[in-house]
């Protein structure tokens, strides 16, 4: 599978559908450089959300609709972020892109659909980004580094940028350690999700987003 060559400094968002002031989707550049982060309007705390572990079952390079499935309560636990006037980027690696497992059309394919059943329960993504990079790829203009690819923190900083989002007071929630690689990248709390404790200052564990739900409500709102 070939794949068009892309910019080297974008990162792949698609603009969720929640209200709101519209975000665009599609690439969106990003300014290099130090003062990258300052210029970004930091206002306000967000959520930002692996996908695949967390909002949907972890199927291995879910690229089709017929492949998403939901965790349990984890559209109700994005609801209740919604009700408390939180945003909620998803931030997640696709490096089935960059294998030729599915191409990025796919992928936003995906994210429509799981935007219109979360709709179903009154939920809603304010912002999907996505990162088809991976440096052991085989599709020509993927197949390369990122800092857009966790733990980095492109794709952060533009839901920062996009969503006006004070990234320190931010929270990433997430059931790998690129997850927590990035919330230390960002500055941000950090959530990790699974069975076992992750043993470091900064980060809670708990065995699903619902169960952390209230944690996180609780410290942003006090």
């Amino acid at each position: 599978m070939k794949g068009a060559a892309v910019d080297a400094d974008s990162t792949f968002a698609m603009a969720g559908t929640g209200p709101g002031e519209p975000v665009q989707a599609g690439r969106q550049s990003r300014e290099r450089g130090s003062g990258a982060e300052a210029r970004c309007v930091s206002t306000r705390p967000g959520i930002l959300l692996d996908r695949d572990g967390t909002i949907i079952v972890d199927h291995g390079y879910v690229g089709s609709i017929d492949r998403v499935e939901f965790i349990d309560s984890a559209p109700e636990a994005i609801a209740a972020f919604n009700q408390a006037q939180i945003p909620v980027a998803v931030v997640t690696n696709q490096a089935g892109v960059a294998r030729g497992f599915y191409r990025t059309d796919d992928v936003e394919e995906v994210h429509r659909y799981i935007g219109e059943r979360l709709a179903e329960v009154g939920a809603h993504v304010d912002l999907f980004l996505y990162c088809p990079y991976h440096p052991a790829g085989t599709v020509d203009g993927f197949a390369r580094a990122s800092t857009d690819r966790k733990p980095g923190p492109g794709m952060a900083i533009n839901a920062a940028s996009a969503l006006g989002l004070d990234l320190t007071a931010s929270w990433v929630v997430g059931d790998r350690p690129e997850d927590m690689g990035l919330a230390e990248a960002i500055g941000a709390s950090a959530v990790y999700l699974g069975p076992d404790s992750w043993h470091q200052p900064g980060v809670w564990t708990f065995p699903t987003l619902s169960a952390a739900v209230p944690f996180i409500l609780e410290r942003i709102s006090g």
